[in-house]
């Protein structure tokens, strides 16, 4: 009875956990393109430079991961994933793993729209893993540009 009654407390307790954390899906490429016209002009707009795309894939390495947060709602994910969608699809999504999420906006009680165990607090938020190892982020905006700092983090 005691058990049961535990198993209980537990379950009521991980729904309500659950409810209050924001959501965290994920998505693919073509539904993110085809979220809305500024996706798919941003991504046929981006012009990239094939010499570095050429330095990038020399530097790629075997083991790199890449997990994108982006909010459907956001100017700044708007702005830089079909960019980096565009850099992907240059050098070859099948060199890489790449994984697409998108995450809720904060609500006005200021539920923030972050993934708390990988600090992830501003979309779009790049996290580029070797061999499990985080070994750099893009956050919001490129410090020069998507390909620029892309290439930067991998070397």
């Amino acid at each position: 009875m005691i058990q049961s009654k535990a198993i209980w407390i537990f379950f009521i307790l991980a729904l309500m956990l659950s409810l209050s954390l924001p959501a965290v899906e994920i998505i693919d490429r073509d539904q993110i393109l085809s979220h809305g016209d500024d996706w798919q002009n941003n991504y046929d707009q981006y012009e990239i430079d094939e010499a570095v795309i050429k330095e990038i894939k020399s530097a790629l390495g075997e083991g790199l991961k890449i997990d994108v947060y982006l909010g459907l709602w956001c100017k700044d994910s708007v702005n830089n994933v079909p960019k980096f969608i565009k850099i992907i699809d240059a050098v070859g999504p099948e060199n890489l793993s790449v994984n697409y999420f998108t995450v809720e906006r904060s609500d006005k009680q200021g539920t923030p729209y972050f993934v708390t165990e990988l600090k992830v607090e501003r979309v779009p938020t790049f996290i580029f893993y070797r061999d499990g190892a985080e070994i750099g982020r893009i956050i919001e905006n490129p410090e020069k540009s998507m390909i620029e700092d892309f290439l930067a983090i991998l070397r």
